[in-house]
């Protein structure tokens, strides 16, 4: 006991009396330090583009939007004799600019600034596949009015097709009077 006593008084004793206190004033002192989450990632889209049935040149502009917010453009490349795009669509982050993605929202695609016939979801946690395509409109046909013909003068007066019903009712009952007759003719026969 009396090694243990004269190694504290050797200054042992101030020592790690002042590792102790100095452990907790800072850890009594310290502030408060919090740590701000990562920003959640972007949605990927990727897939083919196509306008009338063939793919688009290489370099042709891809954009995202959601409602009326751009969220993200690329450029489409060609692979295996397909163009294709590759594009992230931010996350909605209040700090970010564009302000965008939230799990379910629509996303919009354009080809070259032609709406695309297909939308997407907004999904960071997979990889969206989402083949986009645009046909150009047939023009419609301009309204042409078919010519009648010429007004004699001579027309038949006519009851709206009433005539003709009549007509066809009355063939239907003689021939169903001339079915039932020729049946009575073949049972006298018998």
């Amino acid at each position: 006991m009396t090694k243990v006593l004269k190694v504290l008084a050797g200054g042992w004793l101030a020592a790690v009396l002042g590792i102790a206190l100095f452990a907790a004033s800072g850890a009594l002192g310290g502030q408060t330090v919090s740590a701000e989450s990562p920003p959640n990632p972007p949605a990927r889209f990727v897939g083919t583009v196509t306008v009338d049935g063939q793919p688009v040149p290489a370099g042709t502009v891809i954009e995202a939007r959601i409602g009326n917010a751009a969220c993200g453009v690329t450029q489409t490349f060609t692979q295996g004799g397909q163009a294709r795009y590759v594009l992230d669509v931010p996350a909605l982050d209040p700090g970010a600019n564009p302000n965008c993605g939230v799990d379910g929202a629509v996303v919009s695609f354009y080809i070259g600034g032609k709406k695309a016939a297909e939308s997407g979801t907004w999904r960071n946690y997979q990889l969206n596949e989402l083949n986009l395509t645009y046909t150009t409109p047939t023009p419609a046909p301009s309204p042409t009015a078919t010519p009648r013909p010429p007004s004699t003068g001579e027309t038949l007066a006519t009851d709206g097709g009433a005539s003709a019903s009549w007509l066809l009712a009355i063939a239907g009952l003689g021939i169903l009077a001339f079915g039932v007759s020729g049946l009575a003719v073949a049972r006298r026969a018998r």
